[in-house]
């Protein structure tokens, strides 16, 4: 019996076990104080946990981090170093560009989309394409164009040289869904060998004029800076010119070819930073609230690889009265419409 009173003391001398003490010491220092120092003094605990030392705050993003990157930096698990790092910055719109005041105004602007481009022209089954930067794009003709169409081909019968340059009017064909992409294509207006001037045309001195006025893929836009339903990219709106021949035209034509006459061509423009927003429609407005397109000369390049003209140079001041056009209205479009479909449904039976 003595020896096993003897062996009692021996445990108590050896190594203590984790007591609650040291639990408690691992666990959030929201535990009260009187928790903590409930051991017998007479135990000596292991090495103290030392309570925690307030820690600097974190070097701020911006003294380390890009702006531009701080949209990507992860959100941090602690809920405290989420409170460290600064929200990323908003970055406002660019200020529109200012307006040159040297720029004139021009009180004989008419609606107008012509430019040069160079490529390989070439003929399939009556069909003509030019290729500029690896792209094809459809070429077409007018009426009022057709002979130098006829040109066109009989020079490339007559020479080995299909590398030319074109003064062309520039065609979208937007399609009613929005994502769907537009497609582009050019009209004949003249050409020549690519280090030959004048353009051969038609009309030589007004091909020549342009010719010397701008360069390859230079296009000259005149016409209303808005969105279309369309389309996202926002386009300058090319309307007929009034003239008298014209409406004299117009009002005997049919509905149909009325309304495909005065139709209206889209060109989509980049222009970053533009003097005057483009106009968009808002049905939530009424028709005194919605404002109007401005009209603006400018000179635009045409980029092959994106399909798209981007802003080059301002022209004139932009004007908030545009030059007389010739635009088909919801009845000219309604009467044309009817027409179409009259002659369908005369074709199937």
């Amino acid at each position: 019996m003595a020896a096993k009173k003897t062996k009692k003391p021996q445990k108590t001398q050896s190594a203590p076990t984790p007591t609650k003490l040291d639990l408690i010491a691992l666990k959030p220092l929201s535990k009260t104080p009187e928790t903590q120092t409930s051991s017998p003094a007479s135990v000596e605990p292991p090495v103290p946990v030392e309570p925690p030392v307030p820690v600097e705050p974190p070097v701020p993003v911006e003294a380390s981090v890009p702006v531009e990157a701080l949209t990507s930096v992860e959100t941090p698990t602690s809920v405290a170093e989420t409170k460290k790092i600064p929200k990323p910055i908003k970055r406002s719109p660019s200020p529109p560009a200012e307006i040159d005041p040297s720029l004139p105004e021009n009180p004989d602007a008419f609606f107008q989309a012509v430019g040069i481009i160079v490529g390989e022209v070439a003929f399939s089954d009556k069909k003509a394409f030019v290729t500029i930067a690896d792209k094809q794009y459809p070429l077409f003709y007018a009426s009022s164009h057709k002979k130098g169409f006829d040109a066109l081909k009989l020079h490339l019968k007559k020479t080995a040289q299909s590398q030319l340059r074109l003064i062309v009017y520039p065609k979208v064909m937007h399609f009613p869904k929005r994502e769907q992409p537009y497609l582009i294509g050019f009209e004949l207006v003249g050409f020549s060998s690519v280090n030959v001037t004048p353009i051969e045309s038609i009309t030589p001195s007004d091909s020549s004029s342009l010719d010397r006025q701008l360069q390859d893929r230079e296009f000259k836009l005149s016409g209303l800076w808005q969105f279309i339903p369309v389309c996202q990219t926002p386009c300058i709106t090319i309307q007929k010119n009034f003239s008298d021949e014209r409406l004299t035209y117009i009002k005997e034509a049919p509905p149909e070819q009325k309304v495909n006459f005065m139709k209206a061509s889209h060109i989509p423009i980049l222009w970053r930073n533009a003097p005057v927003r483009p106009f968009r429609f808002n049905p939530k407005l009424n028709k005194e609230q919605q404002g109007q397109a401005s009209f603006i000369e400018i000179k635009a390049i045409f980029l092959p690889d994106k399909d798209v003209f981007e802003f080059s140079s301002l022209r004139s001041q932009p004007s908030n009265i545009p030059p007389r056009s010739l635009k088909a209205g919801k009845k000219d479009k309604a009467q044309a419409l009817q027409a179409k479909n009259q002659r369908k449904q005369e074709l199937g039976s």
